[in-house]
């Protein structure tokens, strides 16, 4: 399993790393739930309607449990929470919901262990190497 880069320059120039180049991860398409239900329904028992219907069902749910303001564990995927984000004021008595407040956003913890090094190793990243971007090489 690879993951695709190519080399970006950063062109901010206020930013102090300026003119320096870095990895891009480069998509390769996007899958849709009805592709992992097909795959899922050949590597198991499963019809592609049962597996429709329960990630479906599935995201009913996190929808639910996050509005009611509780963090989605979903073991050997991550952790799923609602965050929100505000304007700051000067004074906690002049802070107003409806005009502090500028979005809410669905916050994604990934799933994985510290390693050697104090590093973390993501599970969803798992045995993923990096390779160059089909056609690109600096």
């Amino acid at each position: 399993m690879s993951v695709y880069i190519k080399l970006i320059r950063n062109n901010i120039k206020s930013n102090r790393s300026y003119g320096k180049y870095f990895a891009k991860a480069v998509s390769q398409g996007e899958v849709t739930l009805e592709d992992i239900a097909a795959e899922a329904c050949r590597n198991s028992g499963f019809s592609e309607g049962s597996v429709i219907g329960v990630a479906t069902e599935i995201q009913d749910i996190m929808k639910q449990r996050l509005r009611d303001g509780q963090t989605v564990v979903l073991p050997g995927i991550g952790r799923f929470s609602l965050r929100v984000e505000s304007i700051g004021v000067d004074d906690p008595k002049q802070f107003n919901i409806g005009r502090h407040i500028t979005r809410i956003i669905c916050g994604f913890l990934p799933a994985g262990r510290r390693i050697a090094g104090g590093r973390i190793l993501y599970d969803l990243c798992e045995g993923v190497k990096a390779v160059w971007q089909k056609g690109f090489k600096p």
